[in-house]
């Protein structure tokens, strides 16, 4: 099998000959529109929200002194402004994101739509805002959603109109490291219905969905798969040999071996080469067994990611053999 072949397999539940390799998937983030400021950089978003860089992490928030857009959910009619989908610039594509030259032949196009229905609720509101309008208003944030959604879908169908991606990895947190950020109940009500949406619609458009999700959620994984997911990209604070023992070959996991474990270590200076190369290993292997399991390398400049990143490639290219 080629690389490319053994990715698409992973998404579609099929075994390989070994574990799919990172060198098979070209993940994208799309600069010609502006779910985020584009090109990774301090800017505005199309919605109007303003994003800086995290010191040290490497990654967008919403800027913290800024104001949110709104603080009533019940606003949202008059205060949130969706972008005009057909009056964007699409022809900005091959520009900014150079679609052309992408390795189809050898990658799976994987490409990342951030913002989904929670997401970008609090990003407008503000986190707590957000969470108090699930409890509080629970009628208002159904209709925002709803909009919401509808203009989602719409983008969907924009994107593979002007990038023809194989799959769509799309964003929506739901989790800190020990538990949900509500319970699974009133994301049964609210949010799994709107998530329904977008994989029916990528599926439709024959694109394949993976739900890019951090945070504790076991609770939720088998509603995934029962919606149709196709991957989910998670984090191992979460039991993945328990979950897929409960999916079965409905959910494919893309995931990374315990990485908070080797911050956590290293801040205490304990982590070792090969204390990192054995956790890799034992993660890798277990989590493997009946197949539906793809390891996801991670970018950063910690000393231990490229032994964890090489150690992944390694164990991969054993690991049905």
């Amino acid at each position: 099998m080629t690389d490319r072949e053994r990715v698409l397999a992973f998404f579609h539940h099929e075994m390989t000959d070994e574990l799919p390799p990172a060198e098979g998937l070209f993940v994208v983030r799309g600069n010609a529109f502006h779910e985020r400021p584009p090109f990774v950089k301090d800017g505005t978003d199309w919605f109007g929200v303003a994003w800086k860089e995290e010191g040290g992490l490497n990654a967008l928030a919403p800027d913290p002194l800024q104001e949110p857009l709104m603080e009533d959910i019940a606003d949202w009619r008059e205060l949130v402004k969706f972008p005009d989908l057909d009056a964007w610039d699409w022809g900005k594509v091959e520009e900014a994101d150079h679609v052309s030259e992408w390795d189809r032949e050898h990658k799976v196009v994987d490409m990342m739509i951030y913002n989904g229905p929670f997401e970008r609720m609090h990003t407008l509101m503000g986190f707590e805002n957000a969470l108090c309008a699930l409890l509080t208003d629970p009628d208002e944030v159904k209709a925002y959603l709803d909009a919401f959604m509808e203009w989602k879908c719409k983008l969907l169908e924009k994107i593979h109109t002007y990038y023809h991606p194989d799959v769509i990895m799309f964003h929506d947190d739901y989790g800190t490291q020990n538990n949900m950020f509500f319970s699974p109940e009133l994301w049964r009500e609210l949010f799994k219905p709107q998530l329904k949406k977008a994989v029916d619609k990528a599926h439709e458009l024959g694109m394949i969905f993976e739900l890019h999700s951090c945070g504790f959620m076991e609770q939720i994984v088998p509603d995934f798969a029962e919606i149709g997911v196709d991957a989910w990209q998670g984090q191992e604070i979460n039991d993945i040999p328990k979950l897929k023992a409960i999916t079965g070959d409905r959910l494919a996991y893309h995931t990374t071996p315990k990485y908070q474990d080797f911050d956590a270590m290293t801040i205490t200076g304990d982590l070792t080469e090969e204390m990192v190369r054995e956790r890799v290993r034992e993660s890798v292997r277990q989590n493997a067994i009946g197949g539906n399991y793809m390891p996801m390398p991670l970018p950063g400049k910690q000393w231990w990611l490229e032994i964890m990143n090489d150690e992944i490639a390694r164990v991969g290219k054993e690991i049905y053999r």
